[in-house]
């Protein structure tokens, strides 16, 4: 269950700029069974459903899509998340001090909906707080909103205060086994190949997660990222004045074509990069979140796509021919130039003037979507890069919300401090692999128009089909454009590297750097 707390304080999950509307207006409580409960917490003007007045301190159920008001300021749907899906799970049991949790715990310190256990379908069980004051698990504080496994014997802590596991309804799985596991290793022991048989049965399989429990593990820690980059262009110390409409100073590419973007409002630009392919200007790929304050690791080409393409180049070239053409022209304008730079009429004496020309990519605004939210412009989050470095061969980089915050109460993060394998041995062929992302960007796949569930990352498993290079592996799980910046992850749930390259028309042919290289970069961060 998860408590969202509305108004127009800061603190509140969803604040509403409104002078009309109260600090704590109203809360909407989100069911594990996919109920959802509004109360009216006391406001001054009032909370409305479909026009019609509730009373304060009543709760009342409510359908996503309804139409409610607070005060004057309607609610937006796009705000409130997605019922979380537990289809992987057998059984849900809500902790707090509420009397709707299935294990109920008092104290003041202890929230209303402090956590949830998850019972899996392959009876692993699972505890995700997102409480205001913690929930520590054998003595270890744990993440909020990221599963952690637990046990029968298990100390667990809510706010400070102890849950005896032992006296819940929680249904747990039978420990008949370890009688027989017990009865097995001393028989072994009795015959003098006791511990090695153990010692061999207990490394196969041990601590290991099929594709379905990566899946819920992780995909809330997966974002869609959208990015808007130009072209700027100097020339030298010449003021840009003296060839102002024969080369621009902002400049996108259509077709190979420069279009000049340099006079254009934020609106326009955005407009003209609407008309032209995605790959020219506007682009999707992935991200996932590695720490609680919003920072996340992508592709280098995500942020600097310039860098992994030749269009710098194709510019220069095309600008050199458009002066050349001038000269044979005997453009006016191009004489005026030849006089304030010093060369002669010919078209080669130009060639001091071109190789004074720079092209620059430059990036505009990348902002993220995580899994389950709507794209809308009203609710991506911005993000700004901290790290990306030059080296094409070192496909990473690290990003981070402006806010320095993870977007919504279920968005997790890959622990990358413990759940990283930067070692060669985990990277032999035939070793399983598992990846999540958005391929194909923004396609229709992805999200529905009015789709309510929210755009939906796509998973696929797969193996590793070849010895590593240095700084790359392969893998044979699909993917497509869209999905670069994925995080591809071990059957141990561990980080080993993440999506860069592969085949357009052949499935199954895809690369993914080296998890050694996030390492790098979080340890010694490029310097912009």
């Amino acid at each position: 269950m998860r408590l969202l707390k509305i108004g127009r304080d800061a603190a509140c999950d969803i604040v509403l700029h409104s002078d009309k509307v109260s600090s704590l207006h109203a809360e909407l409580t989100l069911m594990n069974s996919g109920d959802i409960m509004l109360e009216d917490k006391g406001s001054r003007n009032g909370t409305f459903i479909m026009n019609q007045a509730i009373k304060p301190g009543k709760p009342v159920n409510v359908r996503r899509g309804d139409a409610i008001r607070f005060a004057d300021v309607e609610l937006q749907w796009s705000q409130v998340p997605m019922p979380e899906d537990n289809s992987a799970y057998k059984a849900v049991y809500g902790i707090g001090s509420h009397f709707n949790n299935d294990i109920q715990i008092s104290g003041g310190t202890v929230s209303r909906y402090h956590a949830t256990i998850k019972v899996g379908r392959d009876n692993k069980v699972y505890i995700i707080d997102h409480s205001k004051n913690g929930t520590t698990v054998d003595g270890a504080k744990i993440p909020s909103n990221n599963p952690i496994r637990i046990k029968k014997k298990s100390a667990v802590v809510c706010g400070g205060v102890p849950v005896n596991l032992q006296n819940t309804p929680i249904k747990w799985p039978s420990e008949a086994w370890k009688t027989i596991l017990l009865a097995a290793a001393c028989l072994l022991v009795l015959v003098g190949i006791g511990f090695g048989a153990w010692k061999i049965i207990g490394a196969k399989g041990g601590g290991k997660y099929d594709d379905k429990e990566l899946f819920a593990r992780f995909n809330h820690s997966t974002v869609i990222v959208k990015g808007i980059y130009h072209y700027e262009v100097s020339i030298g110390d010449l003021d840009m004045e003296t060839v102002e409409g024969l080369i621009p100073q902002k400049v996108l590419l259509a077709g190979g074509i420069p279009i000049d973007v340099s006079k254009m409002s934020q609106k326009e630009f955005i407009d003209k990069l609407n008309e032209i392919t995605e790959d020219q200007g506007l682009y999707t790929g992935t991200a996932f979140f590695i720490s609680p304050d919003g920072k996340l690791i992508t592709n280098l080409h995500v942020v600097k796509p310039w860098l992994f393409d030749n269009a710098a180049e194709q510019l220069k070239s095309y600008f050199a021919r458009l002066l050349a053409q001038a000269v044979a022209n005997m453009d006016s304008r191009l004489t005026l130039l030849r006089n304030l730079i010093g060369v002669g009429s010919g078209a080669t004496d130009l060639s001091a003037y071109i190789s004074q020309v720079k092209v620059e990519g430059i990036l505009d605004y990348i902002a993220l979507v995580p899994q389950g939210e709507i794209f809308d412009p009203d609710n991506v989050i911005k993000c700004r890069v901290l790290s990306a470095g030059e080296d094409t061969n070192k496909d990473v980089a690290l990003i981070q919300t402006i806010t320095k915050q993870l977007p919504t109460k279920f968005c997790t993060y890959v622990n990358v401090t413990d759940s990283m394998d930067v070692s060669e041995e985990t990277l032999k062929v035939g070793e399983h692999i598992f990846t999540i992302g958005f391929p194909h960007g923004m396609n229709p796949f992805i999200q529905v128009k009015d789709n309510d569930k929210g755009i939906q990352a796509y998973s696929a498993g797969g193996s590793i089909t070849s010895e590593p290079t240095e700084f790359n592996f392969s893998f044979d799980a699909a993917s497509y454009h869209g999905a670069s910046g994925s995080a591809v992850f071990n059957d141990k749930g561990m980080l080993i590297g993440v999506l860069n390259s592969g085949l357009d028309k052949s499935q199954g042919y895809n690369k993914a750097i080296k998890a050694k290289y996030v390492k790098e970069l979080l340890d010694n961060p490029y310097r912009k």
